[in-house]
């Protein structure tokens, strides 16, 4: 009644890599990693796995991550364990990838010793080939550290062990997505989302206003209160890829409104243009909804 026992990590991990090899994020020798390790009975294996799968698929979906190619690892000429149990393993693992709704590709003696493993391989914005989410079933850890639960027959039995990450190392995944997007980052992961361009300083007061109810509601706002033409302080926002800007003036003062304006390269049908007025409280519910829904 335990299992499945569900563990995630974020250690820090060190390989000694060699110095020519180092570059940039995408390949370091201190890095940190989604791990998870699950434990379940055998028959629990194939549920585990289509969680794993629909949360990919999420996570996929909020980052506008596509293009990405789904393959099973299979058993290396050196490896641990039966022969038999490395055919059942990914035997489950293809069986899982498809009724995932994924063409399954199949790598053949590219798995680790211990384990068969599904790779989700995606490609760039450079047409190269990356490996990201991937998930193993351990062939070797359970037997070897005499892993145990009583079953529902009250005996004891060798539960299944899973390993998971849907990211990998996140500072290559960070420099992957950089590189990919460009730095043009969906709404809810924009570093800076929201602009406030005053056009004089007589409406700074106004702008800090607006900046610090979106502030509250945890929407990351910056005020741009420099003394610089409107203009410039559009491009300027464009150029940092700030996804929403908001001029305000002398009408939105007086209707204590907002108008925002969003990013012409944001890929939107409303992008470039300034959307319909809202009143502060409906600007940052607005935005704060778009969050919440991981909307671009």
């Amino acid at each position: 009644r335990d299992l499945p026992l569900r563990f995630a990590e974020f250690s820090r991990l060190h390989r000694n890599e060699r110095s020519g090899t180092l570059t940039g994020l995408s390949r370091v020798r201190s890095m940190a990693q989604d791990d998870a390790h699950i434990f379940c009975e055998p028959e629990a294996v194939p549920e585990e796995t289509a969680r794993f799968f629909e949360m990919t698929r999420q996570v996929y979906r909020d980052l506008g991550i596509g293009d990405v190619s789904v393959a099973v690892s299979t058993r290396p000429e050196r490896y641990f364990g039966e022969p038999e149990d490395w055919e059942k393993a990914e035997k489950t693992l293809i069986e899982a990838v498809e009724a995932a709704g994924y063409s399954c590709g199949v790598k053949e003696g590219e798995a680790a010793f211990y384990a068969p493993k599904v790779e989700f391989d995606f490609q760039d914005v450079l047409g190269r080939s990356w490996t990201l989410s991937t998930l193993q079933i351990d062939l070797a850890m359970p037997g070897r550290f005499g892993l145990r639960y009583v079953g529902r027959d009250g005996a004891e039995h060798q539960p299944a062990m899973l390993h998971r990450a849907v990211l990998g190392s996140l500072e290559r995944f960070i420099a992957i997505y950089i590189e990919h997007t460009a730095g043009d980052f969906p709404f809810w992961l924009a570093p800076v989302q929201v602009a406030l361009l005053p056009i004089a300083d007589r409406h700074v007061p106004y702008a800090r206003r607006v900046c610090d109810a979106l502030g509250a509601a945890g929407i990351r706002a910056e005020l741009d209160q420099r003394s610089e033409k409107l203009g410039f302080k559009i491009r300027e926002a464009e150029v940092q890829k700030i996804p929403v800007m908001a001029v305000i003036g002398d009408q939105e003062e007086q209707n204590g409104s907002v108008a925002p304006r969003v990013r012409k390269e944001a890929g939107r049908k409303d992008a470039g243009r300034d959307s319909e007025a809202l009143s502060i409280d409906d600007f940052v519910a607005k935005l704060a909804d778009d969050v919440n829904r991981r909307s671009a």
